[in-house]
């Protein structure tokens, strides 16, 4: 069976390789086994990093929650929302500040802004309606995020840190449920301060761990002092705004690497709550510091071995890819040939060992039979895609098209209806939209049969179709449902008098196949403005329940939907 006698098998020259650089590549191996210790060492990090980040993120949510909370409690009180005077309402407030000194102040503001009772009297008969926690509070229990004190700077004791709060905020109601003020919380930052000391040990903060507070614009709300109220971008503050969890190892602003654990507070789905991102940073280096060393000893070695191993593999491979790079060079030039469309050349016999031999016969007889078989496949491919074309194309204009009537379908009124929404706003003129219902279409089904039923929502649609231009839309929606599209309107009476216009087309007598019947129709207009939001559900139940209003007062008749 061998016909290239005295020809070495490439299984051979490489065994003969491979025994050559086994000694050295087992040692390589055994070296790389520490490359775990380093990776362990890093996820080990980062793990810890991002468990940080969950205490700290589950502490803000904790307080947070609490504050909502007491808000709701306060505001349910009687002495709250049934206060006799402004002592008795101020002393159930200090009384919680008592309880929770992290309140730097409470108090109560009515309808108009004016505050009417707070802990220590502070800001009593000053107005705070144009405050972001009493609009908020006006709204519902709510949180506002944090910010510096504007009124209290002044008033409050001076402290190292400057006063900064996160307000939680809620209405007051009476027995029958109307408002009468809202209630504030201030809470003081200072808490978040302490607590972040509290979770950084000092075996932490000595191998510099860093805790970092983000509001959701990506200002600095706690950190490093030359962080601190300034804006930062980074990649983990970017995935944890986005909700996930995790942590990774990235380049700050600052041109160093560090490893930081990444998580954001609050709720997605609750309005109230606030949303900041918490990370938890470390410089690589730090992090890393214990096995840099062992990292940098290990690749010393690889190196070297490295430079053995390629100095045998470069002496293999000259013996090994010579006859093989021929074989290349024919079949690249095979492969141009072909793309440019011409006769590949054929496979040249290659020598060198006995499976360049095999291979450079088998590829010429393969390129000979692959040429046929590409012509062939040509010209199948170029019908075959012709046929697609053409079958795609029918599909298409079936999918969008009522088989009964031939006018549109409700699919494909649906895609008119956003892009007419859009030519209202761009020329800015309305545009409307007619739904009609036919009226006695039940009883010509009844008494003459589903063919006459059929012959006349043909009619139907045709006589719509002729009684607007040819640049409004008549469309199909279902049963006995149709809809009209009106464009380049100049107010809701041109609808109106549209309408009233189709509605006279439409009481002339039908004359199907074996009787004559009358029908009309009951017609609900909904105009739809430059201006308004562009919901296409809205507008149609709009023009729906403008249809059925007609249904109500007796049919064959126009009503026109109320404005937005």
């Amino acid at each position: 069976m061998n016909s290239f006698p005295g020809k070495l098998r490439l299984s051979t020259l490489v065994t003969l390789a491979v025994c050559a650089t086994v000694a050295l590549t087992v040692a390589l191996q055994m070296a790389l086994v520490n490359h775990f210790a380093v990776r362990q060492a890093r996820e080990e990090a980062q793990l810890r990093l991002q468990q940080l980040s969950w205490q700290m993120r589950d502490s803000l949510n904790r307080v947070i929650e609490k504050a909502l909370g007491d808000t709701r409690l306060l505001a349910e009180l009687p002495q709250i929302r049934h206060a006799r005077d402004t002592r008795e309402a101020r002393t159930v407030l200090e009384s919680l500040q008592r309880t929770f000194p992290d309140y730097a102040w409470i108090g109560i503001a009515d309808l108009d802004g004016k505050v009417t009772a707070s802990t220590g009297s502070m800001l009593e008969g000053a107005n705070v309606a144009k405050r972001p926690w009493f609009t908020a509070g006006m709204r519902g229990v709510h949180a506002s995020d944090y910010h510096p004190a504007v009124l209290l700077e002044k008033i409050l004791p001076r402290r190292p840190d400057p006063w900064r709060f996160v307000d939680a905020s809620g209405p007051i109601v009476d027995l029958a449920g109307n408002p009468t003020g809202v209630l504030g919380l201030h809470l003081s930052w200072e808490w978040a301060r302490v607590h972040a000391r509290k979770l950084l040990t000092p075996a932490l903060r000595e191998y510099g761990a860093e805790i970092i507070v983000i509001r959701d614009d990506g200002t600095v709300m706690l950190g490093p002092q030359s962080l601190v109220e300034s804006r930062v971008d980074t990649t983990s503050l970017r995935l944890a705004q986005k909700g996930m969890t995790g942590s990774l190892r990235e380049v700050w602003p600052d041109g160093r690497a560090y490893l930081t654990g990444y998580s954001q507070t609050g709720d997605m789905l609750d309005a109230s709550s606030l949303r900041w991102t918490v990370l938890v940073r470390q410089t690589e280096d730090r992090a890393m510091e214990g096995t840099v060393d062992l990292k940098h000893r290990m690749l010393a070695w690889s190196a070297l071995l490295a430079l053995l191993l390629a100095g045998a593999a470069a002496l293999a491979a000259r013996r090994l890819t010579r006859p093989i790079a021929e074989l290349r060079e024919a079949i690249e030039r095979v492969t141009a040939a072909t793309n440019a469309g011409q006769e590949p050349p054929p496979i040249p016999q290659v020598d060198g060992f006995l499976e360049t031999q095999i291979l450079s016969a088998t590829m010429r007889d393969l390129v000979r039979s692959e040429t046929a078989h590409r012509h062939a496949l040509l010209a199948l491919n170029e019908g075959l895609e012709a046929a697609v074309a053409e079958r795609t194309a029918e599909l298409q204009a079936l999918l969008l098209r009522d088989v009964l009537t031939g006018l549109p379908n409700r699919r494909a009124l649906l895609e008119a209806l956003p892009e007419a929404m859009n030519r209202a706003r761009r020329v800015g003129r309305p545009c409307a939209l007619l739904f009609l219902d036919m009226d006695g279409f039940k009883a010509v089904n009844d008494s003459h049969g589903h063919e006459e039923g059929d012959e006349l929502l043909r009619q139907f649609g045709a006589r719509l179709l002729q009684g607007v231009r040819k640049t409004d839309m008549v469309a199909r929606l279902a049963g006995d449902e149709f809809v009209v599209v009106l464009e380049m309107l100049t107010d809701a009476a041109h609808a109106e008098e549209t309408a009233r216009k189709l509605l006279g087309v439409l009481n002339e007598p039908f004359l199907l196949h074996r009787a004559s019947v009358r029908g009309g129709a009951s017609i609900g207009i909904a105009l739809h403005r430059p201006e308004d939001l562009p919901d296409v559900d809205a507008w149609l139940a709009r023009a729906d329940h403008a249809m059925y209003a007609v249904k109500r007062t007796g049919k064959n008749g126009v009503a026109l939907a109320a404005a937005l």
